[in-house]
């Protein structure tokens, strides 16, 4: 009967209902002989087989890097936040000298009176800036290296360090603008950073600096003369809010000179026919610009009552314009555009003295002079008038390539630039006065 059967199977047109059927005819005949007699054994590759084939996509994803803000502030313009300066891209020299007039001072003379011997004095104040390169480069291991991978050397090379250099400024422009210091300063490599760290003041007419706070429901804080007391002090009361910004704005338009707002202009509504003229579309408001910490945000967020959050966002309906500036503010408060900024410096205590606890460096640079309650967060927040930071250019960024042992491709940026806080002088001495618009804000956070 198996003879016929297999002999019947060899004659049947193979279609699939015939074999099931067959399949269930045999599997009844002959039970479990059947499944023994057709029984497979499969070869199969594991995951970690060298001969298992992999396949590398072509999709390429990106790195999410923090927020570039400062960077499209830059222009060449008096309103500008950081005013740019590039004339040592055309002659030679490594410092530039910014000028500053003073106001002719006094109430001259009346009717028939006399000015001699009482004569106005003009006051020049100044201010330089020196230039420093900063550079970086990407080298091939060489042929045998290249073989092994489709990674083209060069190609990464000019895409990876294009995004290094548009963060190295960033950092130097936000590091500048906070007081900080250099990369690597303490060994003078990186000098890019001409530092000046924010003055502080008992009266408060000559400060750059404000530490303190507010509660969430309203309430304003001590003004505190280090930050090691601030956060030896009640850490509610120590918040950033609404109050605290409208503080300090008052102490920089009272200033001396007083801080001046930016002109913001609606760019999405520039005429093209005077782009090249320099007129960048009509005047929306003067405003002065605040970059906060995510952590300060967030405690605005929380305040309460008739100075919350809802009633704020009532006061910010002018957010919907076009214009960039306006598009990455994450409120309008007060005549101040507050952005939402990723680098805002942010310090920790851990019952030390290491740089990371404190923003006052010792002499030495080795520790903090300022060390932050062991537990306890600070951020500091900046506000920007125009002209807040001084910028010089003495060669753009340049690209360079070379061959290292003959044949091992190399790809090399530099660029040479100063950047400053802008603070200038006083008339005939070297003494330098206060930054003439950046006011620093520490103030506690509550960490997520």
């Amino acid at each position: 009967m198996f003879d016929d059967f297999i002999l019947e199977r060899n004659d049947f047109t193979l279609d699939r209902s015939n074999i099931l059927r067959r399949h269930e005819e045999a599997g009844k005949m002959f039970g479990p002989l059947w499944s023994r007699s057709f029984r497979f054994i499969a070869t199969s590759f594991a995951f970690g087989d060298p001969r298992a084939q992999t396949y590398w996509s072509k999709v390429n994803f990106v790195y999410a890097m923090q927020n570039m803000a400062l960077t499209k502030l830059m222009g060449k313009g008096r309103n500008s936040i950081i005013q740019v300066e590039n004339k040592l891209e055309t002659q030679k020299g490594g410092t530039m000298i910014f000028e500053s007039g003073t106001p002719i001072t006094g109430g001259g003379q009346g009717d028939d009176g006399n000015t001699t011997g009482s004569e106005a004095q003009i006051k020049e104040r100044n201010m330089s800036l020196t230039v420093h390169e900063r550079a970086q480069s990407v080298v091939s291991a060489g042929k045998m290296s290249e073989q092994l991978t489709a990674t083209n050397i060069r190609e990464k090379a000019h895409e990876k360090l294009g995004d290094w250099f548009t963060e190295a400024l960033e950092n130097d422009l936000i590091t500048c603008a906070a007081g900080l210091y250099n990369e690597n300063s303490g060994g003078a490599n990186i000098q890019t950073i001409n530092e000046s760290y924010p003055t502080w003041r008992t009266n408060q007419a000559g400060s750059r600096i404000y530490r303190g706070g507010q509660t969430a429901g309203g309430t304003i804080g001590t003004s505190y003369t280090t930050d090691a007391l601030l956060t030896a002090g009640t850490q509610t009361y120590n918040l950033m809010g609404t109050l605290v910004l409208e503080k300090v704005c008052r102490l920089a338009v009272a200033a001396t000179p007083r801080f001046r707002a930016c002109k913001i202009h609606d760019i999405s509504k520039s005429n093209p026919d005077y782009v090249g003229s320099g007129i960048p579309g009509p005047l929306i408001g003067k405003f002065f610009l605040v970059l906060l910490h995510p952590l300060q945000i967030k405690a605005i967020k929380a305040e309460s009552g008739t100075i919350g959050w809802k009633a704020m966002q009532a006061a910010a309906q002018r957010r919907g314009n076009d214009n960039p500036i306006f598009k990455s503010a994450a409120f309008l408060w007060d005549n101040m555009l507050c952005w939402q900024y990723d680098r805002i410096p942010q310090r920790t205590g851990a019952g030390g003295t290491t740089l990371a606890e404190g923003f006052l460096l010792n002499a030495g640079r080795t520790a903090t002079d300022d060390a932050l309650a062991s537990g306890d967060v600070v951020c500091r927040a900046l506000l920007f008038g125009a002209q807040a930071l001084s910028f010089g250019w003495a060669q753009r960024l340049e690209w360079s390539e070379d061959y290292v042992d003959n044949n091992k491709p190399k790809v090399k940026v530099d660029a040479l630039y100063g950047v400053k806080r802008t603070q200038f002088n006083a008339h005939g001495t070297e003494t330098a006065g206060p930054a003439e618009a950046i006011y620093c804000i520490d103030t506690e956070v509550i960490p997520d």
